[in-house]
């Protein structure tokens, strides 16, 4: 903060509904992190703001959601209430997956899934480069070594909040670092750039998020080197696009053509059993995400331990 303590700006509060459980915490837990879960139930998120960093606030009780934004009391009015509408897009508070349902009326399996999980709610992280970051550092990586790397590129450039939380760096900041700084918390000077020249198309990217023209975004993310199919599928999903599938995914296909296919592997054939439910493919994935967790479709048992993490990316 600005040496401000931060008081209440915005709230809202609408009836309890299902919020987003794809994308809450992001970069994990731990010091320096973006948002986090209190054991009350609610949720907290940092974000800069002009005075200093915003934060956000989401909380179930007793039948309703309330949303709130905390942060210097001289934050601008017409700040506070973008900031408001950014904690119903993360909490998920805007989708509606309704439409789900009706997709999958014919789908014995999927049908089930619906009725046993509810459809997926999809989350709106605020804002695109922390989108592009998050999808383009866990490329060909464990997700552990993901993890170690947003995290740290959030305590060295993030911009410090209450509650030992850090809003994702600024464009200003991703600009600034230097590509020697990011080696020790595994980023490469290929990804450095690539983090750079996406924050350099920043504004842009997020009005087109906005507009949800998804095509345009993916030509967006598509454009810079090192970025393809998967990256601009994560970075889409990260922004709400509820019809983006990861492609190239390590795992994902396995996953689907287990549970809904003939235990088919391949993104070929994943693609032919997702095509009937477009524009929500990438919700059916996440639909098949939840009930693998839970037990509720069959899984390929794995072959091999799991491969060591690649420690030497750090220092």
């Amino acid at each position: 903060m600005t040496g401000a303590a931060p008081v209440l700006l915005a709230e809202d509060s609408v009836l309890a509904r299902p919020l987003s459980i794809t994308m809450w915490l992001g970069a994990g837990t731990g010091t320096g992190v973006p948002a986090r879960r209190d054991p009350d139930g609610s949720w907290w998120r940092a974000e800069p703001g002009t005075l200093g960093p915003l934060l956000l606030h989401v909380q179930p009780d007793r039948g309703r959601v309330a949303v709130r934004v905390l942060g210097d009391p001289s934050t601008p009015a017409p700040e506070a209430a973008l900031a408001l509408h950014a904690a119903r897009a993360w909490a998920g508070l805007d989708d509606d997956p309704a439409e789900l349902a009706a997709l999958v009326a014919d789908h014995a399996v999927l049908r089930r899934l619906v009725t046993r999980l509810g459809p997926p709610v999809i989350g709106v992280l605020p804002r695109a480069a922390e989108s592009f970051g998050m999808a383009l550092l866990s490329q060909k990586v464990q997700g552990v070594e993901a993890v170690r790397s947003i995290a740290g590129l959030i305590r060295l450039r993030g911009t410090p909040a209450a509650g030992g939380l850090s809003a994702y760096p600024a464009r200003e900041a991703l600009h600034a670092v230097a590509d020697h700084d990011l080696r020790p918390v595994g980023i490469s000077a290929t990804a450095a750039r690539a983090l750079r020249l996406f924050a350099t198309d920043e504004p842009t990217a997020q009005r087109v998020a906005a507009s949800r023209d998804w095509a345009r975004l993916d030509a967006l993310v598509r454009r810079i080197p090192g970025c393809g199919t998967w990256t601009s599928a994560e970075t889409r999903l990260f922004l709400g696009d509820a019809d983006a599938v990861s492609y190239g995914d390590f795992h994902t296909a396995t996953l689907v053509g287990w549970a809904i296919g003939d235990r088919t592997e391949t993104d070929e054939a994943m693609a032919v059993l997702l095509a009937p439910f477009a524009p929500h493919r990438g919700r059916v994935v996440r639909l098949i995400e939840r009930a693998a967790g839970a037990g509720l479709v069959p899984v390929r048992a794995r072959r091999a331990p799991r491969a060591p993490v690649a420690w030497h990316r750090f220092g």
